[in-house]
């Protein structure tokens, strides 16, 4: 019985906060991707200015990820907010790796640290809300 309790506090502090939040973030980085790209296509953009508006847009989806997963969970904002952005960090170098095959490492560690950064003030923010 007393195992059955841990794994429901588990999932019910942890792991369905975290999953909730990356489903809600990676809606709005693949939203706000999309309307990137029409922006793109419409405009004459510089391609330097590509790989700011993608990290931005990665940033935002972290952002909400955090905010949904301590909205959820109603508690440990910072480390669920952190969680989340990690989760979709990883989930953006799978992609890198499975389309270009490889990564930048200097790339891959601005996006992890922003995305980490993202998530953690919206999981901060998402524990705040809720509270209020």
């Amino acid at each position: 019985m007393r195992a059955q309790d841990r794994t429901s506090s588990f999932f019910r502090c942890w792991l369905r906060p975290v999953l909730v939040g990356v489903a809600v973030g990676l809606i709005a980085c693949i939203g706000l991707l999309l309307l990137m790209a029409l922006i793109v296509q419409s405009v004459d953009v510089p391609r330097s200015a590509i790989w700011p508006l993608a990290l931005a847009a990665a940033a935002l989806g972290a952002l909400l990820a955090g905010l949904t997963a301590a909205a959820v969970a109603g508690q440990k904002g910072l480390l669920l907010g952190a969680v989340c952005g990690l989760v979709l960090w990883l989930l953006i170098l799978l992609a890198g790796v499975a389309r270009y095959e490889g990564v930048s490492g200097g790339n891959a560690a601005i996006k992890a640290a922003t995305l980490l950064l993202s998530g953690s003030i919206g999981g901060v923010l998402g524990v705040n809300l809720r509270k209020h």
